[in-house]
């Protein structure tokens, strides 16, 4: 399946009909191509980034890296980094610590004098935390990291020091937590690649590691055991979701689909939990599996932000095709 050309007609709010129409195909021709039992014929591909107003390497899933700036402001409030954000709770559960740029800090400022029920802030290690304020004991921005400055800086444990702000290099991470060939085949090898090198060190890296010296041959075992414990937690960055109770108990969810964490959580992040339903339900595994979670209970969630995102799509999808 082109899960890329799906997305972005479904982003354009086109049906397959209405899509397959402006490009001058039968919509059986184009269900073809997005189900990848097809090739796109050139020509084609042309037409549908006119279309779909996106490049035609980033429809066949290729695309050139998306980087974070560091105090830069020419690449924009939403790619420039700004520093942290910690967030203290009064019911005694752990600070978070996220690292934002400069969009997520002038967004995050305004919303916290809204007196609103639920603040959103996306962090650059793909995070969207959903914050209760009346949760909040304090919350300090700075502009430097807290690994080294700021308040009570050791009992940030959980933070990972690490920023990709480019949500399909996350859809490669899921891929490659969970050795999904099919998914990594979305993306051109490149791009795997590029992104494997980030997050892991393969066997023969490690080769050369030991080869010029810079790894001991009696200090490798230590020394994989030490990376493998970083790249399960980026993998976890794109698989778990993580929430805390006001009692300072921890859940972590990692078998939650897209479009499952989607219907479970939308209702905070675009309506600020304004609901009759006092309880957040969540089906974990269909019917074997679910959860009710008391948001007045709740200090944040944290879901994988690519992936709540491809269960928004997955959503409007259906509600195009019912359409």
């Amino acid at each position: 399946m082109s899960l890329k050309l799906k997305q972005f007609r479904i982003k354009a709010g086109l049906t397959q009909a209405k899509l397959a129409k402006a490009v001058g195909v039968s919509q059986p021709n184009y269900q073809r191509w997005e189900s990848g039992t097809a090739p796109i014929p050139e020509d084609k591909l042309k037409k549908l980034a006119e279309v779909l107003q996106a490049g035609a390497d980033t429809l066949l899933g290729r695309h050139a890296p998306i980087h974070a700036g560091f105090y830069d402001e020419s690449i924009g409030e939403d790619l420039n980094y700004y520093g942290e954000v910690s967030i203290h709770f009064h019911g005694g559960g752990k600070p978070l610590l996220l690292s934002i740029t400069d969009g997520e800090f002038s967004r995050l400022y305004r919303n916290l004098q809204r007196n609103l029920r639920f603040v959103i802030v996306e962090s650059l290690a793909n995070q969207k935390a959903i914050i209760r304020t009346q949760a909040i004991a304090d919350l300090y921005f700075s502009s430097e990291a807290y690994d080294d400055f700021g308040l009570e800086h050791e009992d940030y444990e959980d933070h990972i020091l690490f920023q990709m702000p480019d949500p399909r290099d996350w859809e490669i991470v899921e891929a490659l937590s969970e050795d999904d060939e099919y998914a990594l085949s979305e993306f051109s090898t490149e791009d795997v690649q590029r992104v494997s090198e980030v997050v892991m060190i393969t066997d023969e890296q490690y080769e050369v590691l030991v080869a010029d010296g810079r790894i001991r041959p009696e200090d490798l075992e230590r020394e994989r055991n030490k990376n493998q414990e970083e790249t399960d937690r980026i993998f976890g960055l794109a698989t778990k979701l993580k929430y805390q109770l006001s009692n300072g108990r921890q859940r972590s969810v990692e078998s939650l689909g897209a479009e499952e964490m989607f219907e479970a959580f939308y209702k905070l992040v675009d309506f600020d939990g304004d609901t009759d339903d006092d309880l957040i339900a969540m089906s974990i595994e269909g019917t074997h599996r679910i959860a009710f979670i008391n948001k007045a209970a709740l200090d944040y969630v944290i879901l994988p932000a690519h992936r709540f995102d491809q269960g928004r799509i997955e959503v409007e999808g259906k509600m195009l095709d019912e359409n």
